[in-house]
């Protein structure tokens, strides 16, 4: 058990700085200068290209054993090439890796892991690109590049048991990251975009703290919270170089692009990067920007984005039926399939529809805004009114910190600067077209509903809290111990209770550190002298490629790709 925990972390670590190798490649290849200096923002950047450089490697390989310890030496390789002197970051990345190790020690997992989770990235570390798998499995048409990521961590001894440190990287490289920008007071950045950041911070870190609830939906809004930072700088920060400009102007556009990969739901953020451009015109500095390079990495990721949503389902963008291409390919989704899924999902996510239950006149329910009483007592009061009190207590726990600077003699007058009211209402459509279309919170709900209520109280503390004054910096350190406690007393509760559960139970660690999984009994079917394996109910770990429907299957090989298709 010891050595296997002690494997685990040494494991863990490893890939995290490797991770940031190619961040730091990144950064040199995209030309962002003056930013490498935080680790956990290189990590990040680390994430997306690994990301693309994984999705367009599986349209020739697998991600196999072989595949991924390649990958892992060249990161560690880019690392010892572009090490940054600042050992101090080093330090940071090992104490911040060793205070979150505890939330990857997992036993029971996201409700959808099973489903569509692991065996996506199962496909992905088994298998190359194949066409069609939304025929064979309802869980294959839900495309999301955190899948990419998860399979490059399919390695010897530890197989897929290491799929969920991808989502832990999110949250440690994004706890580095906030807290070096935060505690670094030697820096021109605004105290209120780093308000903001330890905002950020204290959500995530108090209120996400269990990695398996993550999904496929959180590691997304990390990325809008960072995006939103440097958007705030760009927008209201006066001492900005142009260079400075330029380059989180660029940041801007890759992490947007990134978080419409991970979630494209997130593409509402996109409406805030208009902002950005207003600046640059304004600035004159447009064509500055548009370093050739960035640009081409810009589409090279969406379009690898667009096309594995297209070999899943015959959809640039699923599930929108008119971006389908239905009577062209025979191994697409049919439109009946396409538009009933579009109906499911906002039929679920606007409280008509749950695990056991369905309303009455689904069409009905959905016409104008019939659904909202529903909505309001199934969904508002419980998790909504939750998340309201959870970022109530924040403000909350701010202002008892900060009472001090609230006092009037310590004002100093700030002129109300009115481009905040013009971003406020950009802030405000974002979150109508959220409400209109997906209130659920973890559907891109989290973070503009936070900003929505914190927004008008940052610009209040902005006017009497001065990041550049130490004792404000050790009254936020502080928050930031409160808040890591909660999330060490959760995830020691979280354990505790996992592992000392009924012998019978599905989630005890019987195989610890690593998280149950639910051993299908799988058939294998030889169809045209191509092996599938056919279940009940969720994949779980079946070996790929696993079908939970063969009626009317069709598979044909062309070109030595894979071509799932039902007949008509």
């Amino acid at each position: 058990m010891v050595l296997s925990l002690t494997f685990f972390f040494i494991t863990a670590l490893i890939i995290a700085l490797s991770t940031i190798g190619y961040g730091f490649f990144t950064i040199r290849l995209l030309k962002l200068d003056n930013i490498i200096s935080n680790h956990g923002l290189s990590g990040i950047l680390g994430l997306l290209f690994l990301s693309v450089a994984g999705s367009y490697t599986h349209l020739f390989f697998a991600h196999n054993y072989t595949h991924n310890i390649i990958i892992i030496l060249i990161g560690l390789m880019f690392l010892s090439k572009f090490r940054s002197k600042n050992f101090e970051q080093l330090k940071i990345l090992l104490t911040f890796f060793v205070l979150l190790f505890i939330s990857l020690v997992i036993s029971k997992t996201n409700e959808d892991f099973g489903y569509y989770h692991l065996p996506n990235s199962i496909q992905f570390a088994e298998q190359k690109l194949q066409f069609g798998l939304g025929n064979i499995n309802h869980g294959f048409k839900h495309i999301s590049s955190i899948f990419q990521l998860m399979s490059l961590n399919y390695l010897p001894f530890f197989k897929y048991n290491l799929f969920n440190l991808t989502n832990f990287l999110f949250l440690l490289f994004f706890s580095m990251f906030a807290f070096t920008s935060v505690h670094n007071n030697f820096t021109t950045k605004l105290n209120f975009s780093k308000i903001f950041l330890s905002f950020f911070f204290i959500l995530f870190i108090s209120k996400f703290s269990r990695i398996a609830e993550y999904g496929s939906d959180i590691a997304g809004q990390i990325i809008i919270a960072i995006y939103f930072f440097y958007i705030i700088e760009i927008f209201f920060n006066k001492k900005l170089s142009n260079k400075d400009l330029i380059n989180y102007s660029n940041l801007s556009l890759i992490l947007i692009i990134f978080a419409i990969t991970l979630k494209f739901i997130l593409v509402i953020y996109s409406i805030l990067f208009f902002f950005v451009l207003f600046i640059i015109f304004k600035k004159k500095i447009f064509f500055d920007t548009l370093k050739p390079f960035l640009l081409f990495f810009s589409v090279a990721t969406l379009m690898i984005f667009v096309l594995y949503n297209f070999s899943s389902t015959g959809c640039l963008i699923y599930p929108i039926e008119k971006l389908c291409f239905h009577s062209t390919f025979d191994w697409a989704l049919d439109s009946k399939t396409v538009s009933y899924l579009n109906f499911h999902y906002e039929l679920w996510a606007k409280s008509g529809k749950g695990p056991n239950f369905s309303v009455e006149n689904p069409y009905n329910y959905i016409d104008s805004f019939n659904w909202i009483s529903n909505w309001i007592s199934n969904y508002f009061i419980g998790k909504f009114t939750d998340f309201i009190l959870v970022s109530l207590v924040i403000i909350i726990i701010f202002s008892l910190f900060f009472l001090k600077n609230f006092a009037l003699s310590n004002y100093k007058y700030k002129e109300f600067d009115f481009k905040h009211v013009y971003f406020y209402i950009s802030l405000l459509i974002i979150f109508i077209i959220w409400f209109i279309n997906f209130p659920t919170l973890r559907y891109a709900g989290f973070i503009i509903v936070f900003i929505i209520i914190t927004y008008p109280y940052v610009i209040f503390a902005d006017k009497f809290i001065n990041f550049s004054k130490q004792y404000n910096i050790k009254k936020i350190l502080v928050i930031f111990i409160i808040s890591y406690s909660i999330f060490l007393i959760k995830n020691i509760q979280r354990i505790n209770n996992e592992y000392n559960i009924s012998i019978n139970s599905n989630h005890n660690f019987k195989n610890f550190p690593f998280f149950w999984i639910d051993n299908k009994v799988a058939k294998e079917i030889v169809i045209n002298g191509h092996k599938v394996y056919k279940v009940e109910g969720m994949c779980w770990a079946t070996k790929s490629t696993c079908v939970r429907k063969i009626d009317n299957l069709k598979i044909k090989k062309k070109n030595n790709y894979i071509f799932y298709s039902i007949k008509k």
